[in-house]
């Protein structure tokens, strides 16, 4: 089987955090937002109205402030900031006045919905 990246809101990070008790769900997510901060090794995305995820960014991460960014990462603990994302690669998408983010958001919540359409079966 070959790795799956569910796409996620903010509110579907908890399903996908390591501690979680199915031990056939990844913690490897798919996320869009818009980058609104950036702070050394960490940055902020906003998704659309569904809140504010906090990115750990590897080294050579290459964020920028206003671009909208699909984000491929690993849902971990941010320290005083409960989940967050630990970036493993990212993706520029432009300007997010180009993207109708309620589209998104509706295609996220049937692939939670139907799940046996979008993704394998855990064995």
């Amino acid at each position: 089987m070959s790795l799956q990246t569910p796409r996620v809101l903010p509110a579907h990070l908890h399903a996908f955090h390591p501690s979680n008790a199915n031990p056939h769900v990844t913690n490897t997510v798919r996320l869009l937002g818009t980058v609104t901060a950036l702070r050394g090794d960490t940055a902020t995305i906003t998704c659309g109205d569904n809140g504010d995820v906090t990115l750990i960014l590897k080294p050579d991460s290459h964020l920028q402030m206003g671009k909208l960014v699909e984000i491929v990462g690993k849902v971990t603990d941010v320290e005083g900031q409960g989940l967050g994302v630990r970036v493993l690669g990212s993706f520029d998408w432009g300007n997010p006045s180009d993207c109708d983010y309620k589209i998104y958001e509706n295609v996220v919540n049937a692939t939670h919905r139907f799940k046996s359409l979008f993704y394998e079966a855990a064995e």
